[in-house]
């Protein structure tokens, strides 16, 4: 009891406490966070997951983990999907690293780190620039030097790592809302 008065006494305030019910100004994070519409993700030109680029020079990408960083936001900012009149737009940007972390005296990769950086911007109903941000997820996997087994860990590591990321982008938009209101 007494620590809830400390909180209060030096600013704190719930993240989801309930101010208003209207999806700008004052409203609830919750109430913002359902009005924002999501952009489907888009890699950097230069990002080349799979260390391989089209005839045309433009990286090919795994579609299927912007697609999970999609709907793992759609579900955590508005789960009944995307608002019929947003206020807010998320554009995204994705790039994608593979490192290995240890190899084989042979010189074949054992470990591999899979990092997914996202470079996110929210734009309010002009347009204007509210925030603009990168967060970032490294998930670690094992190279088994078996084909299927290996596509199966790094399918895995990028499911989880877009699932990661899409989290951290939600906590970020959450702070800023019951910051920003």
């Amino acid at each position: 009891m007494a620590g809830g008065s400390l909180l209060t006494a030096c600013g704190f305030k719930p993240l989801y406490g309930n101010a208003s019910t209207t999806p700008s100004g004052n409203g609830t994070v919750d109430a913002n966070l359902a009005a924002i519409s999501i952009k489907s993700p888009f890699w950097e030109r230069d990002a080349a997951p799979y260390g391989e680029f089209s005839q045309a020079g433009k990286a090919k990408f795994d579609a299927r983990t912007g697609q999970i960083l999609h709907n793992a936001l759609r579900d955590g900012l508005n789960p009944y999907g995307q608002p019929s009149a947003p206020v807010y737009t998320l554009a995204i940007e994705l790039s994608e690293r593979i490192n290995r972390t240890i190899t084989a005296d042979e010189g074949d990769a054992r470990r591999e780190d899979l990092t997914l950086k996202a470079n996110f911007l929210l734009s309010g109903p002009k347009g204007e620039e509210l925030l603009k941000e990168q967060t970032r997820s490294i998930v670690a996997y094992t190279v088994l030097q078996d084909p299927y087994q290996d596509l199966v860990a790094r399918n895995d590591a990028r499911d989880r790592t877009a699932r990661q990321v899409a989290e951290l982008i939600k906590l970020r938009l959450s702070a800023y809302f019951a910051a920003h209101g």
